[in-house]
């Protein structure tokens, strides 16, 4: 039975790196896109259900619009975890707010919002 428990956690623990990694490297690439503003990049980041939802304009709108708001995106800090939704701090040249992600199995955007913290 202890070795069950035993690896019953290793996995666990794999699987949420797993997790962790798939999450960083999204909001690292997002950010430099942002940045760099370059929609296209950004549109392809995010889910096929989400790019139609969104639409390629609302897309652009969307990061034109923080971009000349906030400025750019310098830093993510991870807050925490709920319900499948990741939280950040997102620091911009102009303020701070709340980024909440939430990625798909294949590490695509499915959710994506800046808030007041």
């Amino acid at each position: 039975m202890k070795y069950l428990l035993l690896l019953l956690s290793i996995s666990i623990q794999y699987l949420m790196a797993q997790d962790a990694t798939v999450y960083e490297n999204t909001t690292k690439t997002f950010q430099e896109h942002f940045n760099s503003q370059n929609i296209d990049a950004v549109f392809d980041l995010y889910t096929s259900d989400l790019q139609e939802e969104m639409t390629k304009e609302g897309v652009t709108r969307f990061i034109k619009g923080c971009h000349s708001q906030f400025g750019n995106l310098k830093k993510l800090t991870f807050i925490e975890s709920a319900e499948g939704i990741n939280s950040y701090t997102a620091e911009f040249d102009n303020i701070s707010l709340v980024m909440e992600l939430k990625l798909s199995t294949d590490g695509k955007i499915d959710t994506i919002q800046f808030q007041e913290p």
